[in-house]
Order: C-alpha cells, then structure tokens, then sequence
C-alpha cells in the first residue's frame, strides 16, 4: 500500500460537492465531467496504485458498493446496461467508472441526455454539465438510498 504518495483524485472529482455516500474503504461519488446521466465513481479511501494491493475486506465492501449504487441508479434513471470501468490512465488511485448505459434518449433536469456510445464503449467525456444540473443528478440519486 502506499500511503505516502500525493494524489489529487478528491480534487479532480471535487469530493467536496459531489459525495454521494461514504463507505469503511470507499467513497462513491456523481462523476463530474460526465458521459451519461447518473455517470458515478467509487474511489478506494486509501492511496493504491493497483487493485491487488488491496486487502479482502476492502474489496469483499466493493461488493456492497455494487449492489448499492446499481439499484439506486435503476430507481433514479431506470438504465438499460450498467458498465463499470477502472482504467487509471490519468489518476493513479484505485477507482472504478460507473457508467449507466441507455438506448434511448433521458430526459432530465431539463435537458436531454445521450448515450454517445450506445451499444458499444461509452462515449467521449460530454461539456461538463453546471454545478446545479450536477446537484439535481446528486440529489436524485441520494433520495433513493435506504
């Protein structure tokens, strides 16, 4: 594990504004620069630079962590496919993309959201969506937590 190494990750996702709920290992998030709605992260609480650094407890909760969230999202937006993606190109901390996927068009916070690459990969990173349209994703998603 490595514990010392500085990583921006809360920063680049702005923890600050857009938890959703925290967990013993982990921190789920609204992904702020989305590609569709209700796109979400889950970020591992401590510092790891790969996945097999984690402990079984930590990951046996991300198993928690996926049944939460994939039920919400299916209450709050009602999507087609769930994928989830740990690429860690950019932010060297474990941490998973969570993309609802949808064959049609979503109508939301007044605006009509697309799924780019439906069928296939999401699609590239949309404009990034205000902080208030954000906040209504976030507020609609919290509300379906038990």
């Amino acid at each position: 594990m490595s514990t010392m190494v500085c990583c921006k990750i809360w920063e680049t996702f702005d923890v600050e504004h857009n938890s959703l709920k925290e967990y013993k290992h982990w921190k789920l998030l609204v992904r702020n620069r989305n590609k569709t709605l209700g796109n979400c992260i889950v970020i591992a609480k401590k510092h790891y630079g790969a996945l097999s650094e984690m402990n079984a407890e930590e990951l046996g909760e991300l198993s928690k962590v996926a049944k939460d969230i994939e039920s919400v999202l299916k209450k709050a937006f009602n999507y087609d496919k769930i994928n989830w993606m740990m690429v860690m190109m950019t932010d060297d901390h474990v941490h998973f993309h969570i993309y609802p996927r949808y064959s049609e068009t979503k109508k939301f916070a007044g605006m009509d959201w697309m799924d780019d690459g439906w069928p296939k990969l999401p699609g590239k990173n949309k404009e990034p969506v205000s902080q208030d349209v954000l906040q209504k994703v976030r507020q609609e998603i919290i509300k379906y937590f038990k």
